[in-house]
């Protein structure tokens, strides 16, 4: 029988770690990985808690899971909202309780912080995904996520015809 792994507070010292399990994580939500771009802000989030936190669980010999918890300011829930960016537990530690456990601690820590409400996305199309977070007690919105590089749009070109 495994041992369970222990729950941690993530530390800048595991960011090579937890780069295997994002990058893992993103390969299996078919998300493009820039090894460089999140290393950076990974590392910055680990540094600055006023951004939100990291867990890890960790076996005796490495991490095998992580969850991500950042902050937004939302008007619709009262102001201070957690976020949890990404969840992700290896394939053979899955049905051990991991990901509830990380869901319990991230529920724990935004209830004594005085942030009332805990959102999350998950892709249409993982079933089982939305069937776990919803025996969790999350609900669906009817919302459709949308984004756009903050950059500013570059002006169309004028084509000179001759």
């Amino acid at each position: 029988m495994k041992v369970p792994p222990a729950i941690r507070t993530a530390r800048p010292s595991d960011l090579h770690e937890l780069l295997r399990l994002v990058g893992a994580y993103y390969r299996l939500d078919r998300i493009r990985f820039e090894r460089r771009t999140i290393a950076g802000a990974l590392g910055t989030l680990l540094r600055q808690p006023a951004l939100g936190r990291v867990w890890v669980a960790q076996s005796r010999t490495r991490l095998v899971a992580y969850l991500v918890l950042t902050f937004n300011y939302d008007l619709e829930f009262g102001g201070l909202e957690g976020m949890i960016t990404e969840l992700y537990v290896e394939v053979r530690w899955r049905r051990f309780g991991l990901g509830r456990r990380l869901i319990d601690l991230a529920r724990s820590f935004c209830h004594k912080s005085g942030i009332d409400t805990l959102e999350l996305q998950v892709s249409r199309d993982n079933r089982q995904a939305r069937a776990f977070y919803k025996s969790l007690g999350f609900r669906e919105f009817d919302r459709v996520v949308m984004a756009i590089d903050a950059a500013p749009a570059m002006p169309a070109k004028r084509v000179v015809r001759s």
